[in-house]
């Protein structure tokens, strides 16, 4: 079998980790992939190194924020989008591919080629259809959705509630839910500190957007501080420049300069762990929740939204983490509190955490599961044709 997968970006994000996961998978189970990018960026040193062959083309996204998704610009990239897909359509073609993949709903065009080259489409999707305010389809919503079920034969949803959210939109006998594959490069041993002598440490990890609620962690962490703990948080990732800008404002107006740290983005996230008490998850939406999953196998108790998505899937109230209602800075400023106050609680937690999030979220079983619906749509496009396998 031979898949082309299509990327939204050459980047370092959620969807392209859980893309070189998926690579690594199936690599190890024999069978050929090739990925298509718009540009080049930090994916392609890890394509290379998977020996996967990649080809740029230049093509663009047909979502966009509110504020850049005026008419122009939404033709623009509609009528490119269109001059591009001969270009990668011969592209497929030339590589004999069985299966096109697109990695997330941020481009349109892999589907579009797929028909064009004669090969069944699978969707994968690592995010919400219509959760985020801020973002805008250039077809529109339904438009969108309705032409994204026309060209593709299975959707591949990376959490039960990006399952739920597209069922609205997509027939459910397409939907497939598969979680993604998580991978921490080390395990890191908690070391023994004296909890008396130091600072309390919070950490949050993810770009830095307003999705991912690092403002709220923010709050919360100013009340612990207003309550008389010594408290600090650590905030590991990059991002959107505007709202850095408006969240270091926001700290200094809280007057908490010396108790947060911007870290930047970090390829390997699980060794700040071994600074940290707690780890923080305050994101709005979470389609899925990679670094949940990294602070479990890491024996880290985590602190995360109830009410986000794909987070409370992997969390258990009171069992394995902790949940508080998003929005509500002060609820989570009472469950770090709690989880300060009672160290048995943060290792009971942390421990339970890890032992079930092993042997849950490994490349060997995220493969088989995809690699088991390529296969399925590769049967039920031959039977379509009235062909047989040998």
């Amino acid at each position: 079998m031979r898949v082309c997968f299509v990327s939204h970006t050459a980047g370092r994000g959620g969807a392209e980790l859980a893309l070189l996961e998926l690579l690594e998978g199936l690599i190890a189970k024999g069978i050929d992939c090739k990925v298509l990018i718009p540009k080049r960026g930090p994916l392609l040193e890890q394509l290379d190194r998977l020996n996967v062959e990649w080809k740029i083309i230049g093509y663009s996204r047909w979502i966009a924020s509110r504020r850049h998704a005026w008419m122009p610009g939404r033709i623009q990239r509609t009528v490119k989008a269109l001059l591009l897909t001969i270009p990668m359509a011969r592209t497929i073609k030339k590589w004999q591919c069985d299966v096109v993949c697109s990695n997330t709903v941020a481009i349109g065009i892999g589907a579009l080629a797929a028909r064009l080259a004669g090969c069944p489409h699978v969707w994968h999707l690592h995010e919400f259809a219509d959760r985020d305010p801020n973002l805008m389809f250039d077809l529109g919503i339904h438009g969108t959705i309705r032409l994204m079920e026309r060209l593709s034969v299975a959707f591949i949803a990376n959490s039960y509630a990006v399952a739920i959210d597209y069922a609205k939109y997509i027939s459910q006998q397409k939907l497939r839910m598969i979680y993604q594959a998580v991978t921490v490069p080390s395990q890191i041993e908690k070391a023994e500190r004296d909890l008396d002598k130091r600072v309390f440490t919070c950490v949050i990890v993810g770009s830095i957007n307003f999705a991912k609620g690092q403002d709220e962690a923010v709050l919360a962490l100013a009340e612990v501080v207003r309550r008389g703990i010594d408290a600090k948080l650590l905030i590991i990732g990059d991002g959107n420049k505007r709202f850095c800008k408006a969240l270091g404002q926001q700290i200094y107006n809280l007057g908490l300069g010396n108790r947060v740290n911007f870290v930047g983005y970090a390829k390997n996230p699980t060794r700040f762990f071994q600074e940290a008490d707690v780890v923080l998850v305050c994101s709005r939406w979470e389609a899925f929740g990679r670094a949940t999953v990294e602070a479990m196998l890491a024996g880290m108790p985590v602190i995360a939204t109830s009410n986000s998505g794909g987070t409370a899937e992997l969390i258990q109230d009171g069992k394995i983490g902790l949940l508080y209602e998003s929005g509500n800075y002060d609820e989570l400023a009472t469950k770090i509190q709690y989880l300060y106050e009672n160290p048995d609680e943060r290792s009971n937690l942390g421990t339970a955490a890890q032992i079930w999030s092993a042997g849950r979220f490994t490349q060997e079983r995220y493969a088989k599961e995809v690699f088991d619906l390529f296969n399925e749509v590769l049967i039920m496009e031959k039977s379509k044709k009235g062909k047989y396998y040998s």
